[in-house]
């Protein structure tokens, strides 16, 4: 119930600031003449915390690039798309995210950022298999110089509450992780 109230007043406050937020925006930047994706594809590793399993190794890849759709009159929204698993004793989980971050700028190559996130979740618990939608927010440390970069993030990852395995619901998790990859 909290989670719902919340997520209305959230709604209704990004609503209501429509218009405030609309003044300086650039809608689909990708038409504009020199927009560039500014693609990068990183590994990343780190330590993920299911709720129904204990923390253990995270590995995965993560494809990030300069939002198409629309851009910030400061600052930048990157799409950050990732796939990662983690496995441990009787749990395993797979998920694939979509995690838009507002960044901006705290030094040179070096940016700050945090988001929303959608995704979907496969999680296995005593080999009972289940599919699951997320909501999650994640917040990012980058670090760009010329083909390099490097990054810290963390992340919490909601899942829908279905049952995966007797008494077993969900896959909720934090993770916490280290991405090096090269920028195109």
């Amino acid at each position: 119930m909290n989670r719902k109230l919340g997520t209305i007043a959230f709604l209704s406050a990004l609503a209501m600031s429509g218009n405030a937020l609309a003044d300086g925006w650039s809608w689909a930047p990708f038409k504009q003449d020199g927009w560039k994706p500014e693609f990068t594809l990183a590994g990343v590793v780190g330590s993920m915390n299911p709720d129904n399993g204990n923390s253990d190794q995270y590995t995965g890849g993560e494809l990030s690039l300069n939002c198409p759709w629309f851009q910030p009159p400061t600052g930048s929204i990157r799409q950050q798309f990732n796939i990662g698993y983690y496995n441990q004793d009787n749990m395993s989980v797979t998920s694939f995210e979509m995690n838009p971050n507002y960044f901006v700028s705290i030094g040179k190559g070096w940016t700050v950022g945090a988001g929303p996130g959608i995704g979907y979740v496969r999680a296995v618990i005593d080999d009972q298999m289940a599919s699951l939608s997320s909501f999650q927010l994640s917040t990012n440390l980058n670090y760009r110089s010329g083909h390099f970069f490097a990054g810290l993030g963390a992340r919490y990852q909601d899942t829908r509450d279905k049952e995966i395995a007797p008494g077993k619901f969900g896959a909720d998790n934090w993770l916490v992780a280290a991405k090096f990859g090269i920028n195109f």
